[in-house]
């Protein structure tokens, strides 16, 4: 039975593909991951909580404004890309390539000037300590590397996704030795010098990346050839698309990046454990991100092709499986997490397990629809997903705001759970919808 399994599966391009390029999307991102593990542990026990908490907060703001100026093309490219291979459209793909690298570029440059001359404005608002102030300024120089929009949808698009692993497991391990090999020759590492490291290591990253790309795509047309290429006639749809794309990701700030400055409240110390349970619970997400962001392409193409239908049974099979197979997991690794949390970070972190365990429960249901995101974006719906999202994350902050004061960290997790459940729903009552009215629509022809 099970050897028929596998023969039907080797025979279905869909699944073959999802499974080989969520394999190596699964080694990158579990590699860079354990890493930066690692590397938190090492620089908790060099710098302390505190400092580590500093860092945290410093580069959470860099994050927040990467997404809310710097657009996101890499979901355009692939959305609109993806039909031009179907077709086999080279110099139509070369001229979205060339427009998502202009968004891509001008806007990195534009979001690190603002990013930068804004520090000064925020740490006065908030009160903010001369060091947290600068390393906020040295992150926000890094944002000039992140254009690697275009490149990310580039490699995905051609099912080289062995190579995005290769480039963030490199880039984990680089950071890594970096700071390793700073603390062996001078027997310690500033709070300055190690925010250093992780701009210099984060620029590496990227350039990596598009360097990666490059090299891809050369082989399917020359870089010239992407130059001469003009503005696709409905780029309008493409910027559009790409706008409400970023839209979305701003509106998510609050449960993405704003819940440490919340949890900022309680403490520095309570920065740092959050952001270990945050990191302890993107483990999980280290199984379902690789089939996130494998998966794209395939419902791209299956949109292309009119075939969403096939689509939405592969997004209601992978919730069934993951929390078959994860939840069990995920709940041993809460239950068990006194002991090893004690044993890596500290008894101040082991007195908290139970703020984990209930964390990466609602993760694991979460993270198990994880690929209603992507196919949702491939029905066309940029716009209505970031409403979504909005409206999800203002009842979240407005929840966490008071919860978080009367519960602590236990208060940011139930709100997380609210925020996650409505805005799934929300997407799955619309997806139905959609569809009726699509079967609706062939029936009438």
């Amino acid at each position: 039975m099970v050897k028929k399994r596998l023969a039907i599966l080797k025979s279905n391009s869909f699944w073959k593909n999802l499974f080989k390029n969520s394999f190596w999307a699964f080694a990158g991102e579990s590699s860079a991951s354990l890493i930066g593990l690692i590397i938190t542990i090492i620089l908790i026990k060099i710098i302390g909580s505190d400092n580590y908490g500093i860092i945290v907060l410093a580069q959470s703001y860099m994050s927040i404004m990467d997404v809310l100026i710097n657009v996101q093309s890499w979901k355009s490219v692939i959305q609109y890309g993806q039909e031009c291979i179907v077709k086999k459209n080279i110099s139509k793909l070369n001229s979205y390539v060339k427009l998502g690298a202009i968004l891509d570029i001008s806007t990195a440059i534009v979001c690190t000037f603002i990013a930068f001359f804004l520090v000064d404005l925020i740490s006065n608002m908030f009160g903010w300590t001369p060091e947290l102030a600068n390393c906020a300024k040295m992150f926000s120089i890094t944002i000039v590397s992140h254009f690697a929009g275009t490149p990310t949808a580039i490699l995905r698009l051609y099912n080289k996704f062995h190579l995005v692993a290769l480039q963030k497991f490199l880039g984990a391990l680089i950071k890594l030795v970096a700071l390793l090999s700073i603390y062996l020759m001078q027997g310690n590492v500033s709070l300055e010098l190690a925010t250093i490291v992780y701009c210099v290591t984060d620029i590496i990253n990227n350039l990596l990346l598009i360097l990666f790309a490059v090299l891809v795509y050369r082989k399917h047309s020359k870089i010239k050839e992407v130059i001469k290429a003009k503005i696709p006639s409905n780029g309008s749809g493409f910027i559009s698309f790409t706008i409400w794309g970023t839209v979305s990701e701003a509106v998510d700030i609050p449960v993405n990046h704003f819940d440490v400055f919340l949890v900022s409240l309680l403490g520095p110390t309570y920065v740092s454990i959050y952001k270990v349970f945050k990191q302890c619970t993107g483990v999980l997400q280290k199984v379902s991100s690789p089939i996130q962001q494998s998966i794209l392409p395939q419902f791209s193409e299956l949109a292309a092709k009119k075939e969403s239908k096939r689509g939405y049974e592969v997004v209601k099979k992978i919730h069934k499986v993951m929390m078959i197979v994860i939840m069990p997991v995920a709940i041993m690794v809460g239950l068990t997490s006194p002991l090893w949390l004690k044993a890596f970070y500290g008894e101040i972190y082991a007195e908290q397990w139970h703020i984990l365990l209930l964390y990466l429960i609602i993760q694991t249901y979460a993270l198990s629809y994880s690929t209603i995101h992507p196919y949702f974006l491939s029905l066309n719906q940029p716009k209505k997903s970031a409403i979504y999202v909005l409206i999800t994350n203002i009842i979240y902050m407005g929840l966490a705001y008071v919860l978080v004061h009367f519960m602590g960290m236990i208060g940011m997790v139930l709100a997380f759970a609210v925020q996650c459940t409505m805005v799934i729903w929300l997407k799955i009552i619309d997806i139905k919808r959609i569809l009726k009215e699509g079967a609706k629509n062939e029936e009438n022809k």
